[in-house]
């Protein structure tokens, strides 16, 4: 390919901005050196793992390899003939450019995995996100969605805040499935919940507790059901969490990819009312405290989910109903990207997060930012949240989404679309100044 003189141009602004990462997963950097870290049992805990098991991978070897009891040389054996089908998917390009570029090692191979895992072990010290998200990546500032469950405690608020700020899911109020969750939140918060004025009323003690030190919510229910919210009356919704309360779950069941999965008495469309209503309550809470709400739509990670459930329309009621709340809408809604542009075109209080996509596809991110830019007013594109738990995949996906944003650019300057002078100030504006201005955040400048 032969690079033009404004594309060079573009790149050099683009490499050079220090930008903000819309999402994040990483784990806290003390529970990082705590592990002994190899390429397979990190590089492997998400994205990859998916393109593997799709390619035909049983997510039973999935589990061996990712196994730091098993000797590395014998997971990669396993790993390796599987890893030539995945290795130039999106995902397989990111660890590649991982181990090239922070661990200096040539690409992920027979010959380079060990001294790649014995880079990784040396490295695995104080400092190591600072070091890579802030001096390599020049990343200013991210957005952390701390990974929870119903089985952990309360999402972690004591983060660096020299470097990330946090949201919240509320995940535990909304998906009450059955009278084990409600026993489990009751523990953890410390307060009887026994009706659904109880739910309600530990919600908002939640939310006024964490809400100075959020700078946003976060639902990523898609995985769970459909995003369709309806407007749910307070009559239904207590008969919802009353036959929750009243009925005891049935068993556990094994489940071969996921572990054990909870038989309950509702189905999730029983639950629907009481989550509707509580994701509405939700909304309100963010309104009041003027925070935007990030919703997961599109592609779930993993494999065999229900893509219709995350169509992003499905939300046009609560853009509807509640105009003063802003909603960035992540993932562009791949492959639903053309419905977000439009979505985003049609309203003020919804934005394009790209977060995730331009490692879905590089290609495909790169066509939807060229329609978003055409369609969306500029100052409601954000154009990069790396989305991952492992801080070498933030900094591999970092790269792409500069290319793909300088190519972009490039492109429209070349069509005569754009000046120079403009592809320079919206980068700045899509990779850093927009995220700054939707959540509130004050930059920490990378060194």
């Amino acid at each position: 390919m032969i690079l033009s003189e404004i594309y060079r141009t573009i790149k050099k602004v683009v490499d050079n901005l220090e930008i903000v990462d819309t999402h994040e997963h990483l784990t806290s950097e003390t529970d990082r050196l705590a592990d002994d870290p190899d390429p397979l049992s990190v590089f492997l805990k998400l994205y990859t793992a998916s393109d593997l098991v799709s390619s035909g991978m049983h997510p039973d070897k999935l589990r061996y390899i990712r196994d730091t009891r098993v000797p590395l040389a014998d997971r990669w054996k396993v790993f390796a003939p599987h890893w030539e089908n995945v290795r130039h998917t999106g995902y397989g390009r990111v660890l590649e450019i991982a181990a090239k570029q922070i661990y200096q090692v040539d690409g992920i191979t027979e010959k380079t995995y060990l001294e790649l895992s014995r880079r990784m072990k040396q490295a695995n010290t104080p400092g190591l996100y600072k070091r890579i998200l802030r001096d390599k990546a020049r990343i200013c500032k991210c957005i952390l969605d701390p990974l929870d469950d119903l089985t952990r405690p309360i999402a972690r608020l004591d983060v660096d805040t020299e470097l990330f700020v946090p949201v919240q899911q509320f995940r535990e109020f909304m998906m009450v499935n059955n009278i084990l969750d409600l026993r489990r939140l009751s523990a953890k918060l410390g307060v009887p919940i026994h009706s659904l004025s109880d739910l309600v009323a530990a919600m908002e003690m939640e939310f006024e507790r964490v809400a100075p030190a959020i700078c946003g919510i976060k639902t990523s229910i898609a995985y769970y059901r459909t995003i369709r919210f309806e407007n749910v009356e307070q009559g239904e919704a207590e008969r919802a969490f009353n036959r929750i309360f009243k009925e005891q779950p049935l068993d556990w069941e094994p489940n071969s990819i996921i572990g054990s999965v909870l038989l309950y008495g509702p189905s999730m469309e029983e639950a629907k009312p009481l989550q509707d209503y509580m994701m509405h309550r939700i909304i309100r809470l963010a309104a009041k405290h003027h925070l935007p709400i990030q919703v997961h739509t599109g592609l779930q990670d993993g494999f065999g989910n229900i893509l219709s459930n995350a169509d992003p329309l499905n939300l046009t009621n609560l853009f509807v109903q509640y105009p003063e709340v802003n909603f960035a809408i992540f993932h562009g809604g791949y492959p639903y990207t053309g419905e977000v542009a439009a979505l985003a075109k049609n309203f003020r209080n919804v934005y394009v997060d790209m977060c995730w996509l331009h490692i879905i596809s590089p290609t495909r991110a790169r066509e939807a930012l060229a329609e978003y830019l055409d369609t969306v007013p500029s100052n409601k594109i954000l154009a990069f949240g790396g989305d991952y738990t492992f801080v070498e995949g933030v900094y591999g996906h970092s790269v792409i989404a500069r290319e793909n944003v300088a190519r972009s650019l490039s492109d429209l300057v070349d069509q005569g679309a754009l000046t120079v002078e403009d592809a320079q100030n919206l980068a700045r504006q899509i990779l850093r100044d927009n995220a700054l201005n939707l959540f509130h955040l004050q930059p920490n400048t990378a060194k």
